[in-house]
């Protein structure tokens, strides 16, 4: 009998950790099907959600007891390796949403695995659920070099060499493309392109993703003896893809037609190879999104049932906000999926996942293109819960919002930023204050779960404007239900970035490598100093326990929060909260 072999494919599309365990980025999706339509054959694969499980396991976390001393830590390994199964398999119950005494001890048991994992670094690296870090490897390209191949410092040398080489190698792309969507990701994606490197000199290895965009100007210091990559893509990615996709598997055209791709050069950095910008891809040109037919087990995320992330417009229809680099990101403008393409996304992802749940990962959507969609969805009979990011824009009306909870809207998750006036100018944001207290009751009143997530620290807003968000956030506690509250930081690519003078602002010298947010001082004399922010952040938290008591919990969060679109769909009545005269203020600390 002759021997069968395995052809290889096109393109191995990878999502590396650490990363999102409620669900895989929506990138993988959209970037296979697009690719798969043009002819290549690509296949998709989540890393991370792989190695979460190997790392959070009963085996691994035995494992890490040989050579533990301290007794402490120890009896903690010993109880965590013995729970951690129950508490994956508890996550995926449905049902469990409610139950949130449950959750709470199975993301306690999740939480003290990261601790076991931490403490086996010896301090030399964080490792837990959403992150993995090694300070030290951030300081420089030449320390990032020696960190990733330490074994004693990178954990992830051990687990690439006994699960993803092996699928390499059984799968023999002709091309290894690693997506980088957070930060958390960048120490295992360059741990991953190093040892593919090595082990297949000849295969050749591209690098792309949100979080790269977000650094582009740091693109062309890479050194390629860290990163050995073939190419960088950046932005959009269907278009450049698809063009080296033709180059390298097909013979077509020649590299330097590809916008948005960065090469290494004869100096050992990157460097653009086209000055073509980056075409901003059409969404009429996209197919449906492929979901488990692209290679993805839905059945490993720890979520009762999964939400699909789907997303349906790109870029910000404002675009204003002056903090913001979500339009410089995302190739400009502000682009929606037509409707009728939309509903047969949504039937296809029912199809093909058996889930009715929906996120719509986006920047923004305009509140009437959301009731088009939901109108749609009801004439064809298709019935769903979703839950979407959104402006506070002040066209959610009483009326549309409504219409917007019968057609299974479940949460809307919104940037207030901040409940002072004044501040909001200063941003550039659409709303004010009542007008978004309007909003997050009608909200509320119609059974949608409301986040609001909010900007500390913005450096024209002295610390009086700050306690106005926090009395508006009082004020709207029976209404709000997710809160997150981030430090303020100036982004590459928003105006703040490019005009940092017009706000008060000077840049600082960039320390270290791949940060998305770059140094600054303020000359304002009423803002808040940053040495200040964390101590005033965590008491304006601790402050509003008292009406939020779920603070904190991983499914109260907003943005991150990992059963927050499930919490959100269960649909439970609102705690009441009496709202006292005596309100604690952020500013004491």
């Amino acid at each position: 009998m002759r021997a069968r072999y395995r052809l290889a494919v096109d393109l191995l599309l990878v999502s590396p950790p650490v990363a999102n365990f409620g669900q895989c980025s929506s990138g993988i999706s959209v970037l296979n099907a697009y690719l798969r339509a043009r002819g290549f054959d690509v296949h998709a694969w989540d890393l991370a959600i792989e190695a979460f499980h190997a790392f959070h396991s009963r085996e691994h976390l035995e494992h890490l007891l040989d050579g533990v001393a301290d007794d402490e830590l120890l009896a903690l390994a010993r109880a965590t390796a013995a729970e951690i199964d129950d508490a994956k398999k508890a996550l995926r119950v449905p049902g469990i949403e409610l139950d949130h005494d449950r959750m709470r001890a199975a993301f306690r048991t999740i939480g003290d695995a990261g601790k076991v994992l931490t403490a086996k670094g010896r301090g030399s690296y964080t490792h837990d659920f959403r992150n993995f870090s090694a300070p030290k490897a951030f300081a420089s390209w030449g320390a990032m070099g020696l960190v990733v191949d330490d074994p004693e410092v990178n954990p992830y040398l051990e687990l690439f060499e006994r699960h993803a080489l092996p699928r390499i190698a059984r799968d023999m792309p002709k091309v290894l493309g690693v997506s980088i969507t957070y930060f958390s990701q960048v120490l295992p994606a360059i741990t991953l392109v190093r040892m593919a490197r090595r082990a297949f000199p000849d295969l050749k290895i591209l690098v792309g993703g949100a979080y790269l965009t977000s650094v582009e100007h740091e693109i062309g210091r890479i050194p390629a003896a860290v990163v050995p990559a073939d190419a960088i893509v950046l932005h959009d990615g269907e278009i450049p893809l698809e063009r080296l996709l033709g180059w390298i598997v097909r013979g077509e055209g020649r590299l330097e037609d590809v916008p948005g791709c960065y090469a290494p050069g004869a100096n050992d950095r990157f460097s653009l190879v086209s000055d073509t910008p980056v075409p901003q891809i059409d969404l009429e040109q996209l197919p449906v999104p492929m979901w488990t037919s692209a290679g993805l087990d839905l059945s490993q995320y720890l979520v009762p049932k999964y939400a699909i992330p789907l997303p349906l417009s790109r870029g910000c229809y404002w675009g204003r906000c002056v903090y913001c680099n979500i339009s410089s990101q995302t190739s400009a403008s502000y682009r929606v999926r037509p409707v009728e393409m939309a509903v047969a996304d949504v039937k296809a992802a029912i199809a093909e996942t058996g889930s009715n749940w929906f996120d719509f990962p986006v920047d923004s959507f305009r509140p009437r293109e959301l009731l088009d969609l939901v109108r749609a969805l009801e004439r064809e009979g298709v019935e769903i819960e979703w839950g979407a990011e959104v402006i506070l824009d002040r066209n959610f009306r009483d009326e549309l919002i409504e219409q917007l909870a019968d057609g299974g809207c479940r949460t809307l998750r919104f940037g207030l930023e901040s409940a002072s006036a004044e501040t909001l100018k200063e941003m550039n944001k659409p709303i004010r204050p009542a007008e978004a207290l309007q909003i997050f009751r009608s909200c509320k009143k119609h059974g949608i779960q409301t986040a609001a997530m909010l900007i500390a620290g913005f450096p024209t807003e002295p610390q009086a404007r700050l306690q106005e968000t926090f009395d508006f956030l009082v004020e709207a506690s029976d209404a709000i239900d997710f809160v997150t509250v981030h430090q303020f930081s100036v982004v590459p690519g928003s105006v703040m970035a490019e005009r940092p003078g017009d706000f008060g602002l000077h840049l600082l010298p960039v320390e270290g490598i791949l940060r998305s947010n770059l140094p600054f001082a303020s000359s304002n004399p009423v803002g808040m100093r940053n040495s200040d922010l964390p101590r005033v952040i965590d008491s304006m938290l601790e402050g509003l326990r008292d009406y939020y008591p779920d603070l904190g919990e991983l499914w109260k969060v907003a943005i991150g929060g990992w059963m927050t679109f499930p919490a959100a769909c269960a649909r439970r009545d609102p705690p009441t909260t009496s709202l006292g005269p005596n309100r604690p203020s952020p500013t004491t600390a």
